[in-house]
C-alpha cells in the first residue's frame, strides 16, 4: 500500500520552532500532528495534516537514560484528541541532524505499542510516528485494516517553498 504524507507548511515550521526548543529535562522534544485520512484508490492512503499539539513540559518524565520519555497525561492527551476530533495522530520529534533520520532503538520499541493504543481509541484513522531532521523525514503509519505499520513512501511539506522530505 503507497502512503503519502501532506503536511502545510505553517504547521511544519510550528513543529520544527517547538522541537527545537530547549527543555528542562528531556534531550529532545515531541508533539503530534492530527491527520485526516483520505483514500486516492484502494491500495494508495493520502493523509493530510491539519494540527500540531506540543507536550507541554509538566508532562514530560525525567528520565536519563532515552531522548524523552512521556508521562501518561501526554499520552491520555493525544488519545482524547482522537476521540474528540475524529482526527490520527502522528508522534513527532526532531533529530537534528542532516540527512534522512531514523528511529532510534527506543523509538523502535516504543511507537509501535503508542501506535496501537491510538488505534484502539481511532480504529477508522491513521496513526503513527514522524521523525525530522533538518532536511527530511521518516514516518511510519498505521492505516485503518492494515495488520501493518506501512512506511511513507512521501512526505511532501505544501506550500513555498514546496519540500520533499521523502519521495
Amino acid at each position: 500500500m503507497k502512503t503519502e504524507l501532506r503536511i502545510p507548511h505553517p504547521l511544519y515550521a510550528a513543529a520544527v520552532a517547538d522541537l527545537i526548543r530547549p527543555h528542562p529535562l528531556a534531550a529532545e522534544r515531541v508533539g503530534f500532528f492530527s491527520i485526516a485520512l483520505g483514500k486516492l484508490a484502494t491500495d494508495h492512503v493520502l493523509l493530510l495534516v491539519n494540527g500540531y499539539t506540543s507536550v507541554p513540559d509538566g508532562q514530560y518524565l525525567d528520565d536519563q537514560w532515552v531522548g524523552a520519555r512521556l508521562g501518561s497525561e501526554a499520552i491520555r492527551a493525544a488519545l482524547q484528541r482522537v476521540l474528540d476530533t475524529g482526527f490520527g495522530q502522528l508522534h513527532v520529534h526532531l533529530h537534528d541532524h542532516d540527512g534522512i533520520p531514523y528511529p532510534s532503538g527506543t523509538d523502535a520499541r516504543a511507537m509501535p505499542p503508542l501506535i496501537k493504543s491510538l488505534a484502539v481509541a481511532g480504529p477508522n484513522c491513521a496513526h503513527g510516528a514522524i521523525v525530522l531532521s533538518r532536511d527530511r523525514a521518516w514516518a511510519q503509519v498505521a492505516a485503518p485494516g492494515s495488520p501493518r505499520l506501512l512506511g511513507a513512501s512521501a512526505i511532501t511539506v505544501v506550500g513555498f517553498p514546496l519540500r520533499f522530505l521523502q519521495r
